[in-house]
């Protein structure tokens, strides 16, 4: 389910327990699977998505062993392998599941450098995995504007990391670019000429059905071992 969770920058309020509908707090109860492969069990008091101008979104939470809040215990996405909610939210009785990966984050001095943060699977194929998170819009920034959006990035089969292309409905392949500059300049190349031609309609399809973009990287695949 894609949440968005509208809580940057904002003091978090804690409400009385009796304030909240019943079952609520079912809604907050997860299993953490640690680095170490440890099991913990307890409910969420503060999001990864909840944040500061000091602290990234999806690095980290909190979590209490009860709903009460007490002896909640901070964790990392570098300590984390993986969070399962145990209540199912949605109609088709999934549970939320959420991963720690190595996020591509590339800048101009260090272009490949990678963060570790929490992200949903969108799905796979033979050659790789679509993953989503809600991030804040970098490109909105630079305009001078703040607020989340959804983004998609592909991690490869192979590939320990996960390149973002897409954020909101807004297709960009710099950051593919960037990472497989030296080691497959030739698929972001095919990627790219697709959705050139394909024009206003396939990016519309991408950004309805972002994992239209991982059947283009399979596309590509499969001419290489034609060739």
């Amino acid at each position: 389910m894609k949440r968005i969770f509208l809580l940057m920058f904002v003091a978090v309020v804690s409400f009385a327990a009796d304030a909240r509908p019943e079952g609520a707090d079912e809604d907050d109860h997860v299993r953490v699977t640690l680095a170490d492969g440890k099991e913990i069990e307890g409910y969420v008091q503060t999001y990864w998505t909840q944040g500061h101008l000091l602290k990234r979104m999806n690095t980290s939470f909190t979590v209490s062993p009860q709903p009460d809040g007490k002896n909640a215990v901070t964790y990392d996405a570098d300590d984390v392998k993986a969070i399962d909610f145990v209540k199912r939210t949605s109609a088709d009785g999934r549970y939320d599941h959420l991963e720690s990966h190595l996020v591509a984050n590339p800048s101009v001095l260090k272009p490949r450098r990678t963060r570790r943060q929490f992200v949903y699977v969108e799905g796979e194929n033979e050659v790789g995995r679509i993953y989503w998170w809600n991030g804040i819009d970098s490109q909105n920034m630079q305009l001078g504007k703040m607020n989340v959006s959804t983004i998609y990035g592909l991690c490869l089969r192979g590939d320990s990391v996960i390149v973002p292309f897409m954020t909101g409905n807004v297709i960009s392949m710099n950051v593919m670019r960037i990472r497989y500059k030296k080691t497959n300049p030739e698929l972001v190349d095919y990627v790219d000429g697709k959705i050139m031609k394909g024009g206003k309609r396939m990016w519309n399809m991408i950004a309805t059905a972002p994992m239209l973009f991982l059947q283009l990287c399979e596309e590509f695949f499969a001419t290489k071992r034609t060739d």
